[in-house]
């Protein structure tokens, strides 16, 4: 049976959207009159759709809308064609979906598809009524300032050094000249996709050992099914980049997390360290898209996005986990202490 095209222009969202909308279309995509715009959405997040879609409309460029029930089962195992195609056709996509278990690899169709076409690219995946109103209205400039002051802080780096009161004791290796740290500040262009809300710098690490006790959100599913693990945090030893052990004082989440991390070739392996700039995110919401641009770091297992970072390898999956009140040391200079940037 032929499903029925949603008619997002028929949706209802809060008026309180529009600014956090408006950033979105006209400051991160800046999208133009004229200009192909691609909005993917769920059911489960139709209404930030159809706000971003009137932003479109009130910009005066041409709608390419889909919500993912509309044209397959979930979780999504491949990323239909209709979608996929209108992605390729557009001068800028948002990616605005509740993500479900196991679709990382639809995801990645999208992206990839983004970054081949030079498609202006915002990836929205979670994004929730609490982020339209907070982190999305962000100064998105202010951001990337900052970002850029940071690239080149750590991209001359050799040496990195991260601690958290909960226990984090974590020792990265950094080679300059094989790995490149990427900006996603929200201000996003033709040459780099980016999360939105914007706010971070990430790389892989050329090497990374020690303890790393996941207080916050971590990622993909686990972040809106468990939300803030502040009171039962997650901690992970690495050995050269691979997962070693996992702890937790729930042993269900202790073993789902290893059960994942082995589900897939290179899901044991860090593939992203980084550092999170949004000065308008202030404490965690236990939403992975919004808490991972919290000032201050964390790490990744799985997919190291190796067309940006250098990586040669890849992976089908990739799990953030997030840390409360990190102290980081660039080549033994201080520049965040306690979750606060200094001398920057």
């Amino acid at each position: 049976m032929a499903r029925l095209k949603t008619d997002l222009r028929q949706i209802p969202f809060p008026a309180e959207f529009a600014e956090g909308a408006s950033n979105a279309i006209r400051k991160c995509i800046r999208a133009r009159a004229g200009e192909r715009i691609c909005v993917i959405t769920d059911r489960a997040t139709q209404h930030i759709g159809a706000a971003l879609v009137a932003e479109i409309d009130a910009v005066g460029a041409i709608v390419v809308d889909f919500v993912v029930e509309d044209y397959t089962e979930r979780p999504i195992a491949d990323m239909p064609w209709e979608i996929l195609n209108g992605v390729a056709h557009s001068a800028a996509t948002l990616y605005a979906v509740n993500p479900w278990p196991g679709e990382v690899p639809s995801r990645a169709q999208v992206i990839s598809l983004a970054t081949q076409k030079k498609v202006r690219y915002g990836h929205m995946v979670g994004i929730t009524d609490v982020i339209m109103n907070s982190g999305m209205r962000a100064d998105f400039d202010q951001i990337n300032r900052l970002s850029l002051g940071l690239r080149t802080i750590l991209q001359q780096a050799r040496r990195i050094h991260v601690t958290t009161p909960a226990g984090t004791d974590i020792e990265i290796e950094h080679e300059p000249t094989e790995f490149k740290w990427i900006k996603t500040s929200g201000l996003i262009s033709r040459d780099a996709w980016g999360n939105l809300p914007g706010g971070e710098i990430f790389t892989t690490p050329k090497r990374i050992n020690g303890i790393w006790v996941a207080d916050g959100p971590i990622g993909d599913y686990f972040s809106p099914k468990y939300g803030d693990l502040k009171d039962s945090p997650v901690s992970v030893e690495i050995s050269d980049g691979y997962l070693q052990r996992v702890s937790c004082p729930n042993d269900a989440i202790a073993k789902e997390f290893w059960d994942y991390c082995h589900a897939t070739e290179n899901a044991n392996r860090i593939g992203e360290v980084a550092v999170g700039t949004n000065l308008g995110v202030t404490e965690f919401t236990g939403n992975l898209l919004q808490d991972e641009k919290i000032p201050g770091f964390h790490i990744a297992f799985g997919e190291p996005c190796g067309s940006l970072t250098g990586a040669d390898w890849c992976c089908r999956a990739h799990v953030d986990m997030l840390a409360r009140e990190c102290s980081i040391w660039v080549d033994g200079q201080a520049i965040m202490l306690h979750g606060r940037f200094v001398h920057l």
